[in-house]
């Protein structure tokens, strides 16, 4: 017998290699670096990201089956830097938090 969300979990860990590899690979140097991500919930994350010049480190909440293109696109289109949707955080690991989860 399965336990309820088991199935759901299991997909979010399938999802998960694909995530690292795109925001990995894609990388350049005029982009955020990625430094790890942690799972939030059962379709929820926040990734690490790094500021290119290291001045800053967003944390990025996302919804796990929705990443793809549309949130490869934010990141590269600047959505982490813009001050308006920078929240502050007590997460030790990063200095503010952007909220992507529209993407």
């Amino acid at each position: 017998m399965t336990a309820p969300g088991q199935g759901r979990h299991q997909a979010v860990f399938e999802d998960l290699p694909g995530i690292v590899r795109a925001l990995v690979a894609d990388h350049t140097p005029d982009l955020p670096v990625f430094k790890g991500l942690v799972v939030t919930g059962s379709d929820r994350m926040r990734l690490y990201l790094t500021a290119p010049d290291g001045s800053i480190t967003y944390g990025a909440d996302v919804i796990i089956s929705h990443t793809g293109p549309g949130l490869l696109g934010g990141i590269t289109a600047g959505y982490l830097e813009n001050e308006y949707d920078q929240k502050p955080t007590d997460d030790p690991l990063c200095d503010v938090v952007v909220d992507l989860t529209r993407y």
